[in-house]
């Protein structure tokens, strides 16, 4: 008999998500974002899922033992990655622990911001998508910290 193997995806721990609603373009976002809170949001390579749609991507690392920020959009001209119930065009993800007061800080500045529709944090464990974008974002990084590696070893 054959035997089966199965694949047991972790739950993320430490991960806040913000979903975003706002009519402004990821970089003029970003750059609200890293101005209301004092981030360092940088655009990388565009992320896939399926190898054909591209979505802008943002990082921002704050080093180890601290958070790491990822800014994602869900759409682009052609098509939507995801769609969330209420329409998010964004999705705001910090990792690594945050305490509670410090992430309701976050969300009201995210609120404050000109052209912000509105701002939510995204229930995890309601939200069956979340996990399938975590893992493709998860392995985006990845492919994007080996990138910089192979340009640093050539150098």
């Amino acid at each position: 008999m054959k035997k089966k193997t199965r694949f047991v995806v972790e739950p993320f721990d430490d991960i806040r998500i913000i979903g975003i609603s706002t009519g402004m373009l990821d970089y003029q976002l970003a750059w609200n974002l890293n101005k209301a809170l004092k981030l360092n949001l940088v655009k990388y390579k565009d992320i896939t899922s399926d190898g054909e749609n591209f979505f802008s991507f943002y990082l921002y690392d704050a080093g180890e033992n601290s958070n790491a920020f990822n800014l994602v959009a869900l759409s682009n001209e052609d098509t939507k990655w995801v769609s969330f119930s209420p329409q998010t065009d964004y999705l705001l993800i910090i990792r690594n622990y945050i305490k509670d007061s410090d992430y309701q800080s976050l969300l009201t500045k995210i609120k404050s911001i000109p052209k912000m529709i509105f701002a939510y944090s995204v229930d995890l464990g309601k939200n069956s998508k979340i996990d399938t974008i975590l893992e493709d974002i998860e392995m985006h990084e990845m492919e994007i910290s080996n990138e910089m590696n192979k340009k640093t070893s050539l150098h």
